[in-house]
């Protein structure tokens, strides 16, 4: 108690108490250490006697911590990182062992042979822009190629936005397990990536075998802005997958195409008034009104049914016996036995699912961000930090489903991202991409997942009133990761 109404106070005389009870600290106690008191973590990440278990937790604490965190921080830990890669052998945790060097992945690992460096570097990337002047540092971290320094450090360039990550991230899409990551990190440096990416992204919006895949290239290729996509763009407009559609109207209605706003506009106002995709005809909307500058209102709107607020958290759609019922389940409570059982946190954790021998541990802290991790005994991988917001975990066709979003002020945005493993590796794919923040899901008949989301872009679809002033949209997630709005009689 004592040592808590210190913290809570910023005094300092809790400094040596706080490094001595690291462990058995809660893990809010240290994500809200005052300015006096929040140093003592980088101590901490210092000290080369730090447990392998001390440094997974201040890693975390310090990224959570860093848009509060920039101005002295930084250049401390820039000093850290330059001393840790001086060594010829970089050095490991304490009590740690790497009996065999690990196969090459593209995921942050933090195990018995991450060397202390990738902590140092992993922080540094969660600054963001911010924390761009360490870039030289990361870049020569990088160059160390240790397997488990080198996506850490990658992952850190392009937060930083870093012209030097787009040759190693070129390299990620030929891997299976890495072409979610090498996707993402592309959208994010956007022009940076022109012109190099633009071949590479055509071909995976051609070829890739999931829809998922072609439509994360086409966000990618709306990002980098590259006028050799255009016609790719406009031709998957009408490719068969829903998703691909949408991003590419998406992608097409971006700021880097604004400068070719007299060839699009045309297919815009084709696609708001007869593209048979409730999400595509949404982007083609807001593509027009960012053209114009005035509100564009639906050709023919629909007087929707609703959705009524059922007991307890539960939500009836569609009154009458082909009703779904749409719920939203609370986090679960730490298991006593099993993977999840010593969870730090577990008590904040919105999702905290077992998956075999490991954990899937999920926080989310609203428009601040959170994480998505794979706890294992002896290692933590990082699937998503920290531009992730994690609700809740759902098992659908046997495979596990994070429903991730957020709604904020008037608007919102959500997604549906798959976990698995892969020949011993996590990985998160982005499935699905919601029209509007998740506020409940169910499972149909089929057991195919049905989620009502707000209506942040769809204008058309399933539409009502959840309480007193939120507007719900209800619609089916394929198998194959397409979206279909739920008819009034629960038809899709």
């Amino acid at each position: 108690m004592a040592l808590h109404a210190l913290s809570s106070l910023d005094d300092a005389r809790a400094a040596p108490a706080i490094v001595r009870h690291l462990m058995e600290s809660p893990m809010s106690t240290l994500e809200h250490l005052g300015p006096t008191l929040a140093p003592v973590l980088l101590d901490v990440l210092e000290n080369p006697e730090s447990s392998w278990e001390a440094l997974v937790r201040v890693r975390y604490v310090l990224a959570r911590r860093a848009s509060t965190l920039t101005e002295n921080f930084v250049p401390r830990l820039r000093t850290l990182l330059a001393r840790e890669l001086e060594e010829p052998t970089l050095r490991r945790p304490p009590g740690t062992s790497c009996p065999a060097a690990p196969a090459p992945g593209c995921e942050a690992i933090f195990d018995g042979c991450t060397p202390r460096a990738a902590y140092v570097a992993s922080v540094l990337g969660a600054y963001e822009r911010q924390g761009a002047k360490a870039a030289p540092e990361v870049l020569q971290g990088l160059q160390r190629a240790d397997v488990r320094l080198t996506p850490v450090a990658l992952q850190a360039l392009v937060a930083f936005n870093s012209p030097a990550a787009v040759p190693e991230v070129l390299q990620q899409p030929a891997v299976p397990e890495c072409r979610a990551r090498a996707l993402t990190s592309l959208a994010s440096l956007g022009p940076l990536a022109r012109p190099v990416s633009t071949g590479p992204l055509l071909r995976l919006l051609a070829t890739g075998e999931e829809g998922w895949e072609r439509a994360r290239a086409a966000k990618a290729l709306g990002r980098v802005g590259d006028p050799a996509a255009l016609q790719a763009l406009r031709q998957a407009v009408y490719e068969p997958h829903s998703e691909v559609q949408a991003a590419a109207v998406r992608a097409l209605g971006s700021s880097t195409f604004r400068t070719h706003r007299e060839e699009l506009e045309p297919l815009f106002h084709q696609v708001f008034t007869t593209h048979p995709s409730p999400v595509a005809r949404s982007h083609a909307r807001w593509a027009l009104q960012a053209l114009s500058g005035d509100e564009v209102q639906p050709a023919s709107p629909s007087e929707p049914p609703s959705v009524l607020p059922g007991r307890g958290p539960d939500w009836q759609m569609c009154q009458g016996p082909t009703s779904i019922q749409l719920h939203w389940d609370k986090p679960k409570a730490p298991s006593r036995e099993g993977p999840c059982a010593n969870v730090t946190g577990a008590d904040f954790a919105s999702v905290l699912e077992a998956m075999g021998a490991a954990c899937l541990v999920g926080r989310d802290s609203g428009e601040f961000g959170g994480t998505l991790e794979v706890h294992e005994a002896g290692r933590v991988t990082v699937l998503e930090e920290p531009h992730a917001n994690p609700l809740l975990a759902v098992r659908v066709h046997g495979t596990l489903v994070v429903v991730e979003g957020l709604a904020h002020l008037f608007g919102g945005d959500g997604r549906l991202v798959r976990v698995d493993a892969s020949e011993g590796r996590w990985r998160a794919t982005p499935w699905v991409e919601l029209p509007g923040a998740p506020l409940a899901h169910a499972l149909d008949e089929a057991r195919n997942l049905v989620v009502g989301t707000t209506n942040q872009r769809l204008d058309e679809v399933f539409c009502g009133r959840a309480g007193a002033s939120a507007p719900a949209h209800v619609l089916r997630v394929t198998m194959d990761g397409r979206l279909a709005p739920v008819e009034p009689d629960g038809r899709p």
